[in-house]
């Protein structure tokens, strides 16, 4: 049984990309509280596999963090988008790839104390290689490696990135059914 409850919400900071949001919730002892967080429609992630077992990481810049970090293509969705248009989109924009077929590995909740992010994982194959599209706000290298390489660089980075490991995770448990 749920015993939070939102009283009110209001909107801080709006960007295209999220929402700052101030949430008036009662607490587990009928008082009130605040609680302020990121509003985040969501986002996916794309494992693309090429038929011979490679496939393929970005070496992507994160501003905020000052370096690079190599991850699987990753991109945010607006309201209302449909997560497997915006894995499809991404995957095009960031590598070039269009994918024949395409196949849910599950959602993930990556900040569930600052966010209400749900992030959707996708395995893409029958793979056909374009140009990327990149925006202006993005730096990105595409990297096509055997898929137990692409493994251990997500693994092995001093700084990995957790929806990428998350990703894999989805992969492996994915696998594991089949």
């Amino acid at each position: 049984m749920n015993v939070f409850r939102r009283l009110d919400s209001e909107i801080l900071v709006e960007n295209e990309w999220h929402r700052y949001r101030r949430d008036r919730y009662l607490l587990r002892n009928g008082m009130e509280g605040d609680y302020f967080y990121i509003d985040m429609p969501g986002s996916c992630g794309i494992i693309p596999l090429f038929e011979d077992g490679s496939t393929i990481l970005l070496r992507v810049e994160r501003y905020l963090l000052g370096q690079f970090l190599f991850e699987f293509p990753i991109g945010g969705m607006n309201p209302g988008e449909d997560p497997l248009a915006v894995a499809k989109k991404e995957l095009r924009e960031e590598t070039g790839l269009q994918a024949g077929r395409w196949t849910s590995l599950g959602s993930f909740a990556p900040y569930k104390g600052a966010s209400n992010e749900i992030c959707h994982f996708f395995l893409a194959e029958l793979l056909e290689e374009g140009a990327q599209e990149l925006e202006e706000c993005e730096n990105i290298e595409v990297h096509r490696m055997p898929f137990p390489k692409a493994r251990e660089v997500l693994l092995e980075q001093t700084l990995p990135d957790g929806q990428s490991l998350a990703g894999l995770m989805l992969l492996d448990r994915w696998q594991g059914r089949q």
